[in-house]
């Protein structure tokens, strides 16, 4: 009888030990997972470029967008139009670019927005836009579009006109990249890098979103901050007396000091080179910021606006790692994005202690 005891204890033993093994074996599996997982927070203000990173990453390393995913952005693409649109008429609303009678119908429908995407098929859509594109006052507008505000993706979407505006376009990956629309709440996408897992996390910059940023502090190993190098003369939708750049450095300052975001690498991409370079040849930096006193040069500019950033790195332990980005441009956020991740594994490794 004791002896028939002994052997199930023994046995209740044994199970237990290899539940026990099992159970660190899988532990340990997690950990080293976890240690291979880079959880980076995409941050930055509105219309900083952070959203086009990202899909930059998804058409890079994450099989860029299924089929349904296409059709959306054709309409996105659509609506891009639409508001470009809007603002080239309100430029030439200010500027006082004389519109014929026979198009005045034509030009307070785009200038009021009675447009409604949704509300019309997509051939109606394409004759309104077609309709714009060919318009006077279109021509007369864009001899002056240096001198009012036009998004930034207007340029290419006017270049493309033509083939956006035929019955069967399909977007490209580029036209992708050029589409824009407001990030809100939380976005994320993952993806092999090398031999680890990224989570890379956009969440929305307006304002009324960076309230919810706080509930994907946890577990962050790195913080990519975007800001547009571009946007040093425009000034909040939410606060039109606020200026954007200035937001933009008082947004990082806020970020870089937060106490849950201490232990985080900081890469800074300091975006819209491209745009920058040519914005400063008609619209003046020293107008916005007073205290500039260089040439109104792109490299003089540049450098000024990067000291404006790296003024917040006083900590010794701490280094802000800037690059200079174009979004738009897959060869530069290729290799910047490899070279910020080069980074970010590096100071992970020297922590682990296995370097």
């Amino acid at each position: 009888m004791g002896s028939a005891l002994c052997k199930r204890e023994k046995i209740v033993d044994e199970v237990a030990e290899i539940a026990n093994k099992t159970i660190e074996k899988e532990l340990k599996k997690d950990r080293i997972q976890e240690r291979k997982t880079i959880k980076v927070l995409l941050l930055g203000s509105a219309d900083s470029g952070k959203s086009t990173i990202a899909k930059q990453m998804r058409i890079l390393h994450a099989h860029g967008f299924n089929e349904s995913e296409l059709i959306n952005y054709r309409y996105m693409i659509f609506t891009n139009m639409v508001v470009i649109y809007h603002h080239l008429c309100r430029g030439c609303q200010a500027l006082n670019v004389p519109v014929n009678e026979d198009e005045q119908d034509l030009y307070e429908k785009f200038l009021n927005k009675h447009l409604k995407i949704l509300d019309f098929l997509d051939d109606d859509i394409i004759v309104s836009l077609a309709q714009m594109r060919n318009s006077q006052f279109t021509k007369e507008g864009l001899k002056h579009v240096e001198k009012f505000y036009m998004p930034d993706n207007s340029l290419y979407l006017f270049a493309n006109a033509h083939r956006i505006l035929d019955q069967n376009y399909h977007p490209t990956e580029i036209d992708i990249i050029h589409a824009r629309a407001s990030t809100t709440g939380v976005y994320e996408i993952g993806f092999q890098f090398r031999n680890f897992y990224i989570r890379l996390i956009d969440v929305g910059g307006q304002k009324t979103e960076r309230r919810k940023w706080i509930h994907c502090f946890e577990n962050v190993t790195a913080v990519l901050f975007v800001t547009a190098l571009s946007c040093y003369d425009q000034f909040l939708e939410e606060e039109p007396t606020k200026n954007c750049l200035e937001d933009s450095v008082e947004l990082f300052n806020c970020m870089y000091n937060n106490e849950y975001l201490r232990k985080c690498n900081f890469i800074l991409f300091l975006n819209k080179t491209d745009i920058l370079e040519r914005k400063v040849e008609h619209s003046s930096f020293s107008k916005y910021f007073p205290n500039y006193s260089e040439k109104e040069k792109y490299e003089e500019v540049r450098d000024y606006i990067k000291e404006l950033f790296t003024e917040a790195e006083v900590d010794d332990t701490r280094h802000i790692y800037l690059h200079f980005t174009n979004a738009t441009d897959r060869g530069n956020i290729d290799f910047v994005f490899g070279a910020a991740c080069d980074i970010i594994l590096q100071n992970n490794l020297n922590k682990a202690g296995m370097n």
